[in-house]
């Protein structure tokens, strides 16, 4: 049996370079498989991470009588979760983080290629232009995509919720768009601190660990990122907190 030979590029056999508009929209795609992927691989740890910021609230809504945590550690909440929920409790609210993927990455490249097209920054960005212009994109990016946000806290607390509709129904006869921008003070003042101790962060350790006259190796640079964001992450946790509390109902 012949060998099937694959169908080469059009644009290649032809000499045409892709469209930058192509290669945008690529980007933009894998880019939202990428992000969901990897949240719906994480989300059983975010679940119990938000479990644990609101059960003080949610446990004073149903008494008046100060209790103990039901939430004790990360070990303890994952049995606690599949022994009253099941499996399935693992990704409960985590759709409606699926989809604020492509809406949140979609702003935040058009919001910075606006910025550098009306001249805030250079088509080779300074490190301060980066900065900058990497926070402006984020708190737009956020903006628009809040509703999801507080739409999926909703399903991850309150197990009378029956989906992403339903809570929208509730949040909407709550307060409509007050309801639906719930916390979107903390998140958005996280989000400069969360860039530029990011960035730092990792600038720091690869002057440190990485030779600048060498190929990286792509292992370390992973490791240095992962550490450059827990990093970050835990300096800004208060906020998200803060902002987790907020997002409850009635808060």
């Amino acid at each position: 049996m012949a060998e099937a030979k694959p169908i080469p590029n059009q644009d290649i056999v032809h000499g045409r370079k892709p469209s930058m508009k192509k290669m945008r929209v690529d980007t933009l795609l894998a880019g939202g498989i990428a992000g969901a992927a990897a949240r719906t691989l994480t989300a059983p740890l975010d679940r119990v991470k938000i479990l644990m910021q609101t059960q003080r609230i949610s446990s004073a809504k149903h008494s008046s009588v100060v209790v103990a945590d039901k939430y004790t550690s990360l070990t303890q909440a994952l049995i606690k979760v599949a022994k009253d929920e099941g499996i399935k409790g693992y990704w409960r609210g985590n759709l409606a983080n699926c989809i604020r993927v492509v809406p949140y990455s979609a702003t935040q490249f058009v919001t910075f290629e606006q910025l550098r097209h009306i001249g805030v920054v250079s088509f080779l960005p300074t490190i301060m232009e980066r900065l900058t212009c990497g926070a402006m994109a984020g708190m737009a990016a956020t903006f628009v995509t809040h509703p999801l946000d507080v739409i999926r806290l909703r399903l991850a607390v309150d197990p009378e919720l029956r989906g992403i509709f339903d809570s929208f129904r509730s949040l909407w006869r709550e307060g409509q768009f007050i309801a639906l921008y719930k916390g979107l003070g903390p998140t958005l003042a996280s989000l400069a601190p969360f860039v530029a101790i990011n960035f730092a962060t990792y600038d720091t350790l690869k002057s440190s660990f990485l030779q600048p006259d060498k190929r990286p190796d792509p292992v370390l640079s992973l490791l240095l990122g992962a550490a450059a964001g827990l990093i970050a992450q835990s300096a800004c946790y208060p906020l998200d907190t803060i902002r987790r509390r907020m997002q409850m109902k009635g808060r």
